[in-house]
């Protein structure tokens, strides 16, 4: 996907598609997903966020993943998406709930239409990993630092190539020619480029760790979720869900890097509040 338009159009038909995607239904990865989330939100992001951006709304238009109905500070969040669609649909399902962001816009995040220092806090929840290049990534992250306030945070969860499961490109190009992913899956950082983009940027290095202990592809684990839950009916979902709670203790392992799903990051915008 070259341009723009390209991009747009792919995701408008994923959204409008999803409703026919076979396999991306998993309740009990998704209520592990969120509190796996949750948890690192409420441990990094301290007061509540005058005004925060989230950079895409996937989740929240398309599946039970979503965590902003739950976050005490989901109401002071700006939520935007590159696809028309998919900003439509996150809208009707949060607002339905009750639970909604404070607004909702269509935008390329390499290409923010916001302010300089408009925002306290970003969350970008696996977004940039659907980028096709680096310098994409970069551009990305440049324009989240320039809508912060100094003194304003990011957190950054993005794909961790060091997972000893994480696949190399040229399998992720035939994975995606043969129709086996339902959206475009990109490239992402290495924690080493990672610290050497952020602070050139205008970020300072806070922290990181890994997320969501499980192996590639995803849709491997979603599929063994199904098989299980078919054979026990419901039974076995708390057997689920303690074995998703037992591979996230990995988190705090010297193995951590090797086993996580994603890198999640913490920083902060160099400069006086």
């Amino acid at each position: 996907m070259d341009s723009h338009r390209q991009i747009v159009r792919h995701w408008n038909n994923v959204a409008e598609g999803w409703t026919t995607r076979r396999g991306y239904s998993n309740t009990v990865l998704a209520r592990h997903k969120r509190a796996v989330y949750l948890q690192l939100l409420d441990s990094w992001v301290g007061t509540k966020p005058v005004l925060a951006l989230k950079t895409d709304l996937f989740a929240e238009a398309l599946n039970d993943e979503e965590f902003v109905s739950a976050l005490p500070w989901g109401e002071s969040i700006i939520g935007i998406d590159i696809s028309q669609a998919i900003v439509a649909r996150a809208r009707e399902r949060l607002t339905s709930g009750g639970a909604g962001p404070k607004g909702w816009v269509t935008c390329d995040v390499r290409s923010l239409p916001f302010a300089s220092s408009t925002f306290d806090c970003v969350l970008s929840d696996s977004t940039l990993d659907h980028l096709a290049t680096t310098a994409e990534i970069e551009a990305a992250l440049s324009e989240i630092s320039r809508v912060l306030i100094p003194g304003g945070t990011m957190v950054l969860t993005i794909d961790n190539p060091h997972n000893l499961t994480y696949p190399p490109r040229w399998l992720m190009r035939l994975w995606l020619r043969l129709g086996l992913s339902p959206y475009f899956i990109g490239t992402t950082l290495t924690r080493q480029q990672l610290r050497a983009i952020l602070p050139r940027i205008g970020f300072r290095f806070e922290e990181e760790t890994t997320i969501l202990h499980y192996p590639h592809p995803d849709r491997l684990v979603r599929a063994a979720e199904a098989a299980v839950r078919a054979i026990g009916r419901g039974s076995l979902d708390s057997w689920i869900q303690r074995m998703f709670e037992r591979l996230e203790r990995l988190q705090h392992s010297k193995v951590r890097y090797f086993t996580g799903r994603y890198l999640a990051v913490r920083t902060t915008k160099v400069g006086a509040a």
